[in-house]
């Protein structure tokens, strides 16, 4: 047991499992966000159209950020729940759980979805920040301190 898991428990775990869950349900059902003019989206593409300052977030641009901010979190939870030798597995998992939701959108949601390679890195670039920031975390811990241990041989 590392000392991350011995200081917040099962907590990283628990939380990846509904976090992968949440990630399941918006990338492997049929149907994508609504992303016309007049839904939430479109709305919120056209307000930043109107300002100087945001008018460069394009809908492909927001779609790229999305993708990297949406495995942010698996790839810390995933780090955190790994520990400190085994962190770096967090951008590895990441990539291939990315890979095997564009395997299942390019062939069993293929007329709903869309398999991309972009989605590919930028969800797999996602996984590997958050997994480095969970390192980063580890190591601004303390490690936690133990009891000697008494071995009297007798």
């Amino acid at each position: 047991m590392t000392d991350q898991q011995r200081r917040m428990g099962n907590a990283p775990l628990a939380l990846l499992i509904f976090y992968t869950l949440f990630i399941a349900f918006v990338t492997l059902t049929p149907q994508q966000l609504d992303t016309s003019p007049e839904g939430p989206i479109g709305r919120l593409l056209e307000f930043f159209a109107t300002h100087r300052a945001t008018e460069w977030l394009t809908y492909e641009r927001v779609e790229r950020l999305a993708n990297v901010a949406m495995f942010v979190p698996f790839g810390f939870l995933l780090a955190l729940h790994l520990g400190r030798r085994r962190w770096w597995l967090g951008g590895v998992i990441g990539a291939a759980f990315s890979g095997a939701i564009e395997v299942f959108q390019g062939t069993v949601l293929s007329q709903t979805r869309f398999a991309t390679v972009s989605d590919l890195i930028t969800n797999t670039v996602g996984a590997g920040i958050g997994a480095v920031l969970a390192l980063i975390l580890m190591l601004l811990l303390p490690p936690e301190e133990r009891e000697p241990v008494d071995r009297v041989v007798r």
